[in-house]
């Protein structure tokens, strides 16, 4: 049998090596296994106030505990499970409820932004398509023909057999770290489009088998999700002669509502030097223009509805997708963003120096650990050769305290840090939508970062200098700023939000509701009381709580 791969970031974990990981990880699995019992005597015994939340029932208090010794085994032992390679097919008569398809690179000429990186080839992705059997309402797709021939767009008949009917496909980027789970149906995050589907609140689903921190890092995620997300507009285009007012596909990309809310934010609040120049605003408005009229005539010429549904990491990819979808202009924009507890400040592992390393919250409430080494350690793989600095571009940890005083200042930054999801009531995001920005204080960079990598520049680009040819969407000199004077997120869809106060990313996720709320996007939040991390994958949680999240959720895409 050969031995298995091992990874170049295990190489720093203390119980990576064998004999060592053998010992450490058998004694850890027997001690749980002994603390089982021990946990469900306890619970069973004690009153309900000794409980991790008095609601929970055991078998809650047990899965989390349980749960949360299993993970440290990835952090000092570099444990891995539910992956699976994404080079490798999967033959669809293996599958019981999904089937597998193969999705090419991404087309040529949409290779821009964030997701150039000439050290990380394109590479076409593969798909787990829920459900099975594909629905008559989905045009047949050749993988032989050009991406620019019309050979991939619906015909008069096709359009003809789906007038009355726009399907709604999702495309669902799993958890996992980065280094766990897969899309594959039988992996453990595949509860979440298993019960989308089961419960038909989506015509279909796409979940990608996207590369892993082992496999390549960023932007290859972000690459192989942006293929797929171009692959179905391309697939659900019509052909343009055969467009006809009676077509009942989206007719546009802003309704009446959102359009005045865009025009009232044409002079961006933005604080940047650029605000006191109007030859750049100007510039700014006819650019944003420009791509307004493109991506609403891509987006009335399809005959479908995408939302990017993500958890956890997932949800962080789901971020970094709308945001090079926005950032570029050269597909239309999904019609939402489902996040379930998603990961948006990666960038908590690295603080400015060690000792203002601040824990995230409910430690004794979620099984997620929270040990900054091997979190850095994990981080630093999944960035590969970008820079340190890169941790805090708005692609990777949108919700960062850095991020959020580079857009809209101390005042607001310092607002948000400690922002509850029980404290998020009607009052609270009008304060947070009118909220007035206000000059951040310099922030110097990362200490990790040495003298050789560029620092990260809070602002616009022309803070840096001219001769830096900094970009906001730029992995070598990168900025945290938007381009074309767009806020942290002004144009990203609308969005839901599963959260629960009993995660340890309650804060970060708070900040991102909050940041959004800021730059007026449509936020539905779902409070999820008492409940740990990404509690919709957990099989294991109370059934009746799940059935209400579900519930809740479906309805907001039924909005959509």
């Amino acid at each position: 049998m050969l031995p298995k791969k091992k990874y170049a970031y295990q190489a720093d974990m203390p119980y990576a090596r064998q004999p060592l990981k053998a010992i450490y990880v058998g004694q850890r699995m027997f001690t749980t296994l002994f603390m089982v019992i021990w946990w469900a005597v306890y619970y069973s015994v004690m009153p309900r106030k000794y409980r991790p939340r008095p609601s929970w029932t055991v078998k809650c208090c047990i899965s989390v505990n349980f749960t949360r010794r299993i993970y440290r085994v990835t952090e000092l032992a570099g444990v891995t499970w539910g992956t699976r390679n994404p080079d490798k097919p999967c033959k669809t008569s293996q599958l019981k409820w999904t089937r597998f398809e193969w999705v090419d690179p991404l087309p040529e000429d949409l290779r821009s932004g964030i997701i150039a990186d000439e050290q990380v080839p394109f590479k076409r992705v593969g798909c787990f398509i829920w459900p099975k059997e594909k629905p008559k309402v989905i045009p047949a797709c050749s993988s032989d023909a050009s991406p620019h021939s019309n050979d991939n767009l619906m015909d008069s008949g096709e359009l003809e057999a789906a007038a009355g009917e726009v399907p709604l496909i999702g495309i669902f980027l799993h958890g996992g770290g980065y280094c766990h789970m897969s899309a594959h149906e039988n992996a453990p995050t595949s509860q979440i489009p298993e019960r989308l589907i089961k419960d038909k609140a989506f015509t279909e689903i796409h979940a990608v088998e996207y590369r892993l921190l082992q496999h390549a890092p960023f932007p290859a995620a972000v690459q192989d999700a942006a293929a797929v997300y171009a692959h179905i507009v391309r697939r659900h285009q019509r052909q343009r002669a055969a467009k006809s007012p009676s077509s009942r596909g989206k007719s546009s990309t802003l309704t009446p509502d959102d359009e005045t809310k865009r025009k009232g934010q044409e002079i961006t609040d933005y604080l940047s030097a650029e605000n006191s120049d109007y030859v750049s605003q100007a510039l700014h408005k006819k650019e944003n223009d420009a791509i307004h009229t493109r991506v609403t005539e891509l987006a009335a010429n399809t005959n479908c509805k995408i939302i990017l549904i993500g958890d956890s990491a997932g949800g962080n990819l789901v971020l970094a997708l709308a945001r090079w979808i926005r950032d570029e202009g050269v597909l239309p924009p999904p019609d939402g963003l489902l996040l379930l507890s998603p990961s948006c400040d990666p960038s908590h592992a690295f603080p400015d120096t060690p000792s203002s390393y601040v824990p995230r919250p409910h430690a004794d409430t979620d099984y997620l650990v929270d040990t900054p080494e091997p979190r850095a350690l994990l981080q630093r793989t999944f960035l590969g050769h970008n820079p340190v600095e890169t941790m805090h571009s708005p692609y990777v940890s949108p919700a960062s305290s850095r991020v959020l005083r580079a857009f809209y200042g101390d005042a607001f930054a310092e607002s948000v840090a400690d922002l509850t999801i029980a404290q998020l009531d009607d009052t609270h995001r009008q304060f947070l939508r009118n909220m007035s920005s206000a000059p951040a204080t310099p922030v110097p960079s990362t200490p990790l970062a040495s003298a050789a990598i560029p620092r990260l520049i809070t602002g616009p680009p022309e803070a840096a200098g001219p001769e830096q040819e900094r970009s906001p969407t730029s992995l070598a000199r990168p900025v945290i700023a938007s381009p074309r004077g767009l806020s942290l997120f002004s144009e990203f869809p609308r969005s839901c939000v599963v959260l629960g106060d009993a995660e340890r990313l309650e804060r970060e996720v708070m900040r991102l509701v909050g940041a959004m709320e800021r730059d007026g996007v449509d936020v539905h939040t779902v409070w999820v009381q008492d409940a740990p991390h990404d509690v919709l994958m957990m099989g294991w949680w109370d059934e009746r709580v799940r059935d209400t999240v579900w519930g809740q959720v479906e309805e907001w895409v039924r909005q959509v």
